[in-house]
């Protein structure tokens, strides 16, 4: 069971001799937390994703920052902080998003949305072909938990395994994973890995490759295409006004650029499709945020349900790219119940680097020395997201055992 979907993580921060921690926790005006939240240090590319209880951590070198708090759906907030050797807590409070329909232009009866997705789908191939080349550092945790788990299946008993962390419910975490890696990538298919550090409880070696769900193709893939064959179709494809219909839900203003909320709804049943939010900005006709829920009933397959929460931001002038990525997933099925989450943390972007002619030769992937044999110290000072006390208790027990 511990091996059931293992996927590889990644990362960015270096180690800092002389550093700080900032922590805190990010909730509404209500008090309650926002799972995956982001934090990022403004201008820069570097930041964090809070847990799902809304905790977030950041090792920083001494000087002051600018800390950027957002969450889909809320008003981003900024805070500036003088990081010392000490460790200090910064949470933050965020208000929802207050969206503003204002005097939108209305043709032929037409909702505004349609117009806005018409531009981003003429930007579409503009965007996905923008950049020839770039490397990125890329943190992610993943995490599958066993809500419920059958005494029997078809009849027969269950056997399970000694050590497994589960309580007599079956309930407990069932993989946790996270890693660090280097991604190197240049048009049209070169790509290089270099895992810089890697550890599952337990001490396997669960690895697979990180991955980029990128919604300005027209067929998403999600998973390498394990959970629909076809790939879904993008709320900005070419022909994506024939598979969905727009509803315009306002717009807000953020560093004097105007953000457009769109409601996705799908037009048909048993068709790869999404439902949910994007959020597009005017002008320039960018993706700024996705909140995009695939289910069953719109050709899923394994899963009950997949939600893909992504965060854009802007690397340069004139290049945004994908800042934080959160995929939530839901299955049951047989009597089991399984709830799991994949964060990713892209930091450190480097736009055309230049790589060298032998840059991609015919090792794609390599790991650094001692990847998988970093201690605790090693991973509290570079996890850009805060682990949750069971984590931490699961990677102790996990890691106990795999000794015995």
């Amino acid at each position: 069971m511990r091996k059931f979907f293992p996927f590889l993580f990644v990362f960015l921060f270096p180690v800092l001799t002389y550093a700080g921690t900032i922590s805190g926790i990010i909730k509404d005006v209500k008090g309650t937390a926002l799972p995956y939240a982001s934090v990022s240090i403004k201008g820069t590319t570097r930041g964090t994703t809070a847990n799902s209880s809304g905790r977030y951590s950041l090792t920083l070198a001494p000087g002051q920052y600018t800390l950027v708090a957002q969450y889909v759906g809320y008003t981003k907030m900024e805070k500036t902080v003088t990081v010392t050797e000490a460790g200090q807590s910064v949470d933050f409070e965020l208000a929802v998003q207050e969206l503003t329909l204002g005097e939108v232009i209305v043709k032929k009866g037409e909702d505004p949305a349609y117009e806005i997705i018409r531009q981003a789908i003429k930007k579409r191939n503009y965007y996905n072909d923008q950049v020839d080349s770039f490397s990125v550092m890329v943190y992610i945790k993943g995490l599958l938990r066993s809500g419920s788990m059958p005494k029997k299946l078809f009849g027969q008993k269950i056997e399970r395994e000694e050590g497994d962390g589960l309580d007599s419910l079956g309930k407990g975490i069932l993989y946790l994973s996270e890693s660090l890696t280097q991604v190197d990538y240049s048009k049209p298919n070169k790509i290089k890995y270099k895992v810089i550090s890697s550890r599952e409880s337990g001490g396997g070696y669960g690895f697979s490759f990180p991955f980029f769900i990128n919604f300005y193709q027209n067929n998403v893939s999600v998973f390498g295409n394990n959970l629909n064959p076809r790939g879904f179709i993008s709320p900005v494809a070419d022909g994506a006004l024939n598979y969905y219909k727009f509803k315009y839900e306002g717009f807000f203003m953020e560093d004097g650029k105007m953000v457009n909320t769109i409601r996705v709804t799908p037009r048909r049943k048993n068709e790869p499709l999404f439902s949910g939010v994007i959020q597009v900005t005017e002008d320039d006709w960018r993706i700024y945020s996705t909140d995009l829920i695939a289910v069953k009933s719109q050709g899923l397959e394994m899963l009950d349900t997949l939600r893909i929460t992504q965060i854009h931001s802007a690397v340069n002038a004139e290049v945004w790219k994908t800042k934080n990525q959160v995929l939530q997933l839901d299955l049951k099925q047989f009597g089991f119940h399984v709830t799991g989450s994949f964060v990713n943390v892209y930091s450190d972007y480097n736009i055309n680097p230049g790589f060298g002619k032998k840059h991609f030769g015919r090792t794609f992937m390599k790991y650094d020395t001692a990847f998988n044999k970093k201690d605790t110290n090693y991973w509290n000072a570079l996890r850009p997201v805060a682990l949750e006390n069971d984590e931490k208790q699961n990677f102790v027990f996990r890691d106990s055992v795999s000794r015995i």
